[in-house]
């Protein structure tokens, strides 16, 4: 394998292009097959318990979640803006300004 590889770029473009394809689509099929046994895999318990089991929520599948995410990051950016733009009208920008103004003309002498 290690010579394969380093003989590799004197091989045509299109044989580079075929072992890319090749060796992405391993590694994509191997992150798909942790992900599936993840996912899907055997229901394995901690613990045996006779007792039933409440269920208080409902499963969420990664696409309502990933909506939910998202919904509550841009409310969260709503919050956060508003929170800026009402403490945007108690600056005091004139004040400011004058006072910066009557130092730089006391400093130079005017």
């Amino acid at each position: 394998m290690r010579r394969y590889i380093a003989t590799l770029h004197k091989k045509p473009e299109h044989h580079k292009k075929r072992f890319a394809l090749l060796v992405s689509g391993g590694f994509t099929l191997f992150v798909f097959a942790i992900w599936t046994l993840v996912m899907f895999g055997s229901d394995g318990t901690l613990a045996k318990n006779n007792a039933p089991v409440l269920r208080a929520h409902r499963e969420v599948s990664p696409i309502e979640s990933m909506w939910e995410n998202l919904s509550s990051s841009i409310e969260g950016l709503r919050e956060a803006f508003g929170g800026l733009k009402d403490s945007s009208g108690t600056l005091e920008i004139e004040d400011d300004y004058l006072e910066m103004r009557n130092n730089v003309l006391n400093v130079y002498g005017q």
